[in-house]
């Protein structure tokens, strides 16, 4: 059974350090990472957890960082970073959704043959609901890119709850019709109402299985993980934020044996082309 991780992150191991600390800090010290932050330390956890792919998610947190984000996932992609990251990473590159050139920058990404993109509301200043911002979201819906989205609470934000929370995700769904969404944290259940999130299941997104672990206990994460449809669940950690061990133990104990070969792997295997 192939295992992929559909969202995961790491960082350059010059700055890697740096930036776990910064993001610690920014949550109050309520969230600590389970592994170094570094590419090569994800591939040895990875390893040894028995996980054979894992996307790659960065966030471009203004429009110039588009051209260096974009040339490392084809640096990984065509080996420049090793074997081991050919092999097993999955890079996706990511959108500023208010960038003016963002058709030009989706075109290339396409081009380039990277399969997907990834945006966070929050830190790049946009809320989903927002008209503004379909127009390029219908682009990458064109060009067949995944978008990979963080959705719900972030919990470096605290008391922002109003850009990309169930409701926001629905409106922007009927808006951007045909997108390839992956709305992660399980749809962004987190702190809303129970059952917020139904509304979204049948507007054709996918949904990622990654959720703080301090959330994991709460009814509506394990009910969604437990209810959410075999064919739109997709096995995601947001690593080094969680470990491999425990997230596979937890939707392991969420789901029945013969649903696991598709969150895993097989609907992410499709979904992303692979």
């Amino acid at each position: 059974m192939m295992i992929i991780d559909v969202h995961s992150h790491n960082f350059p191991p010059q700055i890697a350090a740096r930036a776990l600390s910064q993001l610690v800090e920014r949550t109050g010290d309520k969230l600590q990472p389970s592994a170094d932050g570094t590419l090569e330390n994800q591939l040895d956890h990875m390893e040894l957890a028995g996980v054979d792919r894992a996307v790659m998610c960065p966030v471009a947190t203004k429009p110039s960082q588009h051209k260096i984000i974009l040339r490392t996932a084809i640096g990984i992609r065509d080996g420049e970073l090793g074997d081991r990251a050919k092999r097993m990473i999955i890079p996706f590159a990511s959108l500023y959704p208010s960038d003016p050139d963002a058709t030009k920058h989706l075109e290339e990404i396409a081009t380039a043959g990277i399969r997907g993109i990834k945006v966070h509301p929050y830190y790049q200043g946009f809320s989903l609901d927002d008209p503004k911002v379909w127009p390029a979201f219908k682009v990458a819906a064109s060009l067949g890119l995944v978008v990979q989205c963080h959705c719900g609470y972030d919990i470096g934000y605290p008391g922002r709850y109003d850009a990309c929370g169930p409701k926001e995700i629905a409106t922007f769904l009927k808006n951007v019709p045909g997108i390839k969404f992956i709305a992660a944290h399980l749809g962004g259940c987190s702190v809303f109402a129970p059952h917020s999130t139904d509304e979204i299941i049948d507007l054709g997104c996918w949904a990622d299985t990654s959720a703080l672990t301090q959330n994991w206990s709460r009814d509506e994460e394990m009910r969604l993980c437990h209810s959410w449809p075999t064919e739109r669940l997709l096995f995601g950690t947001d690593f080094p934020w969680v470990s491999y061990q425990e997230s596979l133990r937890w939707v392991k104990s969420m789901r029945n044996e013969k649903d696991l070969p598709r969150i895993l792997g097989e609907n992410a295997r499709e979904l992303l082309r692979i």
